[in-house]
């Protein structure tokens, strides 16, 4: 039979397991305690390096390489942003040579000189066109489930509004989504059905808008224009039309394409991150 005393230690041990988030408690003090048990983990290794006058190398060489990813996320941004200015500039350079020729074809309008006029600057400003994205770096810190894979746990130290669902890259390609619950930040990898964001298919020198769906853990680029042709190994970008992510950032490549009549569905291959991951890159996008 089971003392007083036994039986107050099991209850005080639950309190402290359902304390730490056994349970789905909201003090999150078990996030906490993974991201120092990790910070500390860090520290130990660095100063192990130390010893052998390394840490200032490695740490060097890490910075360069976040700093280079950074910059070719920011590359890719403005390359689109330029194909998006120039499309701009292409329309009204044709919506002025119709007005010309409206103007030499009409024999009721006396000739004139038009003003010297600028086209209003923000409509061929870039920036009106296409939102300028920030990048952060941040730590994968645990699983928001043990029954799931496809959920991970960021710390991210900035602020979003509730619904506001953010990008989320890694070694210069799309990881997955992110969105908030329940206070925290929760990363939405490939195969997880919530997720899902804008892309475009470059094939044949053509694109063709579509979205990232998940179905029983495999991804794939849904709603596709039935007339779209496409094959194996056309390579998948984000659109940034859905202000998820920016444009240009490198996603996967088509294995195989399904025709559903009035649309395609085409399942998408994924190089997946062969090392563990702790850190990944957070597009935010005004």
């Amino acid at each position: 039979m089971i003392s007083r005393r036994t039986l107050l230690v099991l209850i005080a041990i639950f309190g402290v397991l359902y304390w730490l988030n056994i349970k789905g408690s909201s003090s999150f003090i078990s996030d906490k305690i993974r991201i120092f048990v990790l910070n500390t983990k860090d520290n130990l290794v660095f100063a192990y390096q130390k010893h052998f006058n390394q840490a200032r190398l490695l740490e060097e060489d890490r910075r360069q390489l976040k700093a280079y990813e950074n910059l070719k996320l920011a590359y890719a941004n403005l390359n689109a942003r330029n194909q998006a200015l120039a499309l701009e500039l292409d329309d009204l350079q044709k919506l002025e040579q119709i007005d010309q020729e409206a103007l030499r074809a009409s024999p009721l309008t006396p000739p004139y000189t038009p003003k010297d006029c600028a086209p209003n600057a923000q409509l061929i400003d870039p920036a009106h066109l296409l939102p300028a994205p920030t990048f952060t770096l941040t730590r994968i810190y645990g699983f928001a489930s043990m029954d799931n894979p496809y959920r991970v746990l960021l710390d991210i130290k900035k602020s979003y509004p509730p619904d506001k669902i953010l990008g989320m890259v890694a070694f210069n390609q799309v990881l997955g989504t992110v969105i908030q619950e329940n206070g925290r930040f929760v990363g939405l990898l490939h195969g997880d059905k919530q997720m899902s964001y804008s892309v475009v298919v470059k094939s044949g020198g053509q694109i063709y808008y579509g979205f990232v769906t998940n179905e029983n853990f495999k991804t794939y680029v849904d709603f596709l224009p039935a007339y779209a042709t496409l094959k194996a190994g056309d390579p998948v970008f984000t659109s940034g039309l859905d202000h998820i992510f920016s444009p240009n950032i490198y996603v996967g490549t088509i294995a195989s394409v399904q025709d559903h009549y009035v649309y395609k569905k085409a399942l998408l291959k994924i190089q997946h991150p062969q090392n563990m991951l702790f850190e990944a890159i957070v597009v935010a996008v005004p």
